[in-house]
C-alpha cells in the first residue's frame, strides 16, 4: 500500500460538540453520535467525539440527571464530565458543531484565539429541515424536552456523519 494511503486509513476526525454549560444538550448530541458512529462501518475507529460548554459554570460536574435519565433508558453511556472549551482544546477539533447561535458565537471567537482550523457549524445545520435553527436548552424544562432535543439530535445525525463521510 503506499505510504499515502497508509497515512489516509489512519486518519482520525476530531468532533467536539458545544452548548453553553455542557450537561445537557452537548452530552446528550455526544453520546448519541458516539453511537450512531459506533454502528457506521465507514467511521468506526475514524471519528473521536467530545463535547464542551461555552461557560466554565458547570465545569466539573456529571451531566444533566434528565440528560443521563434518557440516555440510561436507551442503553447508552451516562458517565461525563463538563468542561469549558478552551483554545488548546479547539486548535485539536476538526469540526465543532455549536447547539445554537450564541455557543456559534461564542466557539468561534474560541477558535480565533486558538488560530485553529476547524469548522464550526451550527447542529441543526446538518438537518436540511431544521437548518439555521438552534437546538432548543431542555434546562429546567420537564423529561419530555429532553427527549425533544435528543430527536432534533438525532435529526441531524445522518448529515453529520455524511459530513465525517465526505472528510474520510
Amino acid at each position: 500500500m503506499p505510504r499515502s494511503r497508509l497515512r489516509y486509513a489512519a486518519a482520525v476526525l476530531r468532533v467536539l460538540v458545544l452548548c453553553h454549560g455542557n450537561i445537557c444538550r452537548s452530552p446528550i448530541a455526544e453520546v448519541l453520535l458516539e453511537a450512531a458512529i459506533a454502528g457506521d462501518p465507514d467511521l468506526v475507529g475514524r471519528v473521536r467525539v467530545t463535547s464542551a460548554g461555552t461557560s466554565a459554570e458547570h465545569e466539573g460536574e456529571g451531566m444533566h440527571p434528565e440528560s443521563a435519565a434518557l440516555l440510561a433508558r436507551r442503553g447508552l453511556r451516562t458517565s461525563h464530565r463538563a468542561r469549558r472549551l478552551s483554545p488548546a482544546v479547539a486548535a485539536q477539533q476538526d469540526l465543532i458543531v455549536a447547539a445554537d447561535r450564541w455557543n456559534l458565537r461564542d466557539g468561534r471567537a474560541i477558535v480565533a484565539a486558538a488560530t485553529s482550523h476547524a469548522e464550526i457549524r451550527l447542529l441543526r445545520d446538518f438537518d436540511p429541515e431544521a437548518v439555521g435553527r438552534d437546538l432548543d436548552d431542555p434546562w429546567g424544562q420537564p423529561p419530555r424536552a429532553y427527549e425533544q432535543t435528543a430527536a432534533a439530535v438525532e435529526a441531524a445525525i445522518p448529515g453529520i456523519l455524511g459530513a465525517l463521510r465526505a472528510r474520510l
